[in-house]
């Protein structure tokens, strides 16, 4: 029972991923109502096909898993044991991918990701009234990450299933399955404090009123194919333009990699902010903030910054705080959210940065 919960759980999660930022379109539609209205019916169309085509039928629980393997082969001592409780395990997990009926996920998928686009469609037209015409390359774009998404939950939930076997009839792999659990657990402990300790050195535009040194600094990001600055990028520096144009900063700081390789990003940077007001006298560049801890060194030891407002988005505002402060570059954060982002990019974004704040302060505790 546990394993088929813990299946539907993700199931339905994956339906909400893959529609939630991807086909809801949240820049256009913000709002939790909107949000609901159309998360809500896909979610319940999944649940209606998943019924009728019996995806959840049939779905062995842990116990009968850990019953087919012999007793007797975990009982005997060898290699040879070993080996054949390996392969029982690897028969095991055929079994299990067997029973996830992957023809019938893939026709409720199917009948699940038309509904979705369709009904978006209409809610898009009818309710919100944005003009938007049905596109079949957005809704080959919509299935194929919500494909993507799908086989990489189940191939993680037949895994889970297997280490739940295994740890049953081995003592070994259950002081492994501890270790691990034990070792995740304590990863999380520096990020958690941290962000904690810095929490009330993160403002957003409208809350901040003044900023140390009168100045900015803004972290780069990822510039499109054409040239063009990337939403994420785009937001950083319309926030510090925005910075500037109230009076609050005097000075911001572009900080990026400006190889030909990322297309330029301090030169994307540069000309934006030009383009909106800023005169050049108010600007500097740094082509060689090719990470975190290189924005806040060359910030410190190249041009002589000690403190200022620190503009990037809100998940990474923690790490660039606790690397800054470790050249003693005393700043604040403005977050520069000014839209909300597709949720599979934000959802890595935010992981990625949670993790690069613990391997930060091992960075520069590892002494």
């Amino acid at each position: 029972m546990m394993n088929t919960i813990i299946l539907i759980a993700g199931d339905l999660f994956v339906t909400i991923f893959q529609g939630f930022y991807m086909g809801v379109g949240i820049r256009q539609s913000a709002g939790t109502a909107n949000i609901l209205a159309m998360t809500i019916p896909t979610l319940v169309c999944w649940l209606a096909l998943s019924a009728a085509f019996g995806i959840y039928r049939d779905i062995p629980n842990h116990e009968e898993r850990a019953a087919a393997i012999p007793k007797n082969e975990t009982n005997r001592r060898g290699f040879p044991a070993f080996w054949r409780s390996l392969r029982n395990l690897a028969n095991l997990i055929g079994k299990s991918l067997e029973s996830q009926r992957f023809f019938a996920v893939s026709a409720v998928f199917s009948g699940t990701t038309l509904f979705a686009v369709l009904y978006q469609t209409w809610y898009w037209n009818a309710i919100l009234k944005l003009s938007y015409p049905f596109s079949i390359r957005f809704a080959f774009y919509f299935a194929s990450i919500g494909i993507y998404l799908m086989i990489f939950w189940r191939g993680i939930w037949t895994l889970f299933v297997a280490v739940r076997v295994v740890a049953r009839k081995f003592i070994w792999m259950r002081a492994a399955c501890y270790l691990v659990t034990a070792a995740i657990v304590l990863f999380q402990i520096p990020a958690l404090i941290l962000t904690v300790e810095y929490a009330p050195r993160r403002f957003t535009l409208e809350k901040i009123e003044t900023v140390p040194d009168r100045t900015a600094i803004v972290f780069g990001a990822g510039v499109y194919p054409n040239g063009e600055a990337s939403g994420v990028l785009r937001d950083r520096v319309l926030t510090a333009i925005a910075l500037f144009k109230a009076k609050k900063i005097d000075t911001i700081l572009l900080s990026g990699d400006n190889s030909d390789l990322s297309r330029n990003e301090v030169d994307v940077m540069a000309e934006l902010t030009l383009k909106n007001g800023v005169p050049e006298k108010a600007i500097l560049r740094d082509p060689n903030g090719l990470s975190t801890i290189e924005t806040c060194r060359n910030a410190a030891e190249k041009f002589g910054i000690h403190a200022g407002a620190l503009i990037t988005q809100d998940f990474h505002t923690a790490r660039a705080l606790y690397v800054c402060d470790q050249y003693a570059v005393n700043a604040v954060s403005v977050a520069a959210d000014r839209a909300s982002y597709n949720m599979y990019g934000w959802a890595l974004w935010t992981v990625r940065d949670w993790m690069g704040l613990t391997l930060s302060w091992l960075h520069f505790n590892q002494k």
